[in-house]
């Protein structure tokens, strides 16, 4: 059981909370749809999300096996077969776009356009650099964009701007975690790590990190000018994720559970704009 656990990545679901900025930021987060529809969106997406995960692992099974860490994943180390993993992925796939269909159609089209660049990615676009850390990226953005479909939120300009260079953002962080692990060995687990160079990941890194806090201030205003004080608290957690993923711990969900300080970042900007979005509306 524990190598199923490992094999769907329940750790990895987390990203789906992107699903609820839409209606968090916008007011909406507390509204009877969208309280109602929220557990099948984000079980619908984490049912696609795991199925992406085990598709890609199997496509990676021998490329893993170069890999000190994901060389012991369920797959690559042979506790699961991939006929076993294939069935499970395809139950998944059945199971989310089933769920997506009785929520919203354009919620369905986001999770099909999800489903169909992560099987591109672990097929063919992971090995080009650049063009596979834009598909990871999407993969944030299609979920806050599903969730505005999900929920009957229109996404702000503004807001998937800010989304998308922090996905790229934190897609950079990642590669230069892999390739600090690795080093020369990097090429034989991915060979879109060729492609890349520390001086050009770290330029994509801080270009996206200060273009995603110019978008996140400009839709502070938009929305309410309040938010503007909640910009200081999202610049220290930004210049925190620098350092992390400078350090090579840049892994999205690794650094949040890993980190003490940037979870507690996160925790207090959410925080934050929640008293400030909802106090508001309340009085």
């Amino acid at each position: 059981m524990n190598n199923f656990i490992r094999l769907i990545r329940p750790k990895h679901w987390v990203k789906n909370m992107f699903l609820f900025a839409g209606p968090f930021f916008g007011g909406h987060l507390l509204d009877s749809g969208t309280l109602r529809s929220a557990p099948a969106a984000f079980a619908a997406f984490s049912l696609a999300a795991s199925a992406s995960y085990i598709l890609n692992d199997i496509a990676d099974r021998n490329a893993d096996s170069h890999h000190p860490q994901k060389k012991h994943r369920p797959i690559a180390a042979g506790a699961i077969s991939v006929s076993t993993a294939t069935m499970l992925a395809i139950a998944f796939l059945i199971a989310s776009t089933v769920a997506a269909y009785y929520i919203d159609s354009g919620f369905l089209a986001y999770l099909i356009a999800y489903i169909a660049i992560q099987a591109l990615y672990s097929m063919y676009f992971k090995l080009t650099a650049v063009l596979d850390i834009f598909c990871i990226a999407s993969g944030f953005v299609l979920r806050v964009m599903a969730g505005g479909a999900a929920f009957n939120v229109a996404i702000s300009d503004w807001l998937f701007l800010s989304m998308f260079m922090i996905s790229l953002m934190l897609a950079t962080g990642k590669r230069i975690g892999e390739i600090k692990l690795l080093n020369e060995h990097a090429s034989d687990h991915r060979e879109s790590l060729l492609g890349f160079t520390p001086a050009l990941l770290n330029d994509i890194l801080l270009i996206t990190s200060a273009a995603a806090l110019v978008f996140y201030a400009t839709y502070t205003i938009e929305q309410y000018k309040n938010f503007i004080y909640t910009v200081p608290v999202v610049t220290f957690g930004l210049f925190r994720y620098l350092m992390l993923a400078k350090a090579g711990r840049g892994d999205p969900t690794d650094a949040m559970t890993g980190d003490r300080w940037l979870a507690i970042t996160v925790m207090g900007w959410l925080l934050f704009v929640g008293v400030i979005r909802y106090t508001r509306l309340i009085h």
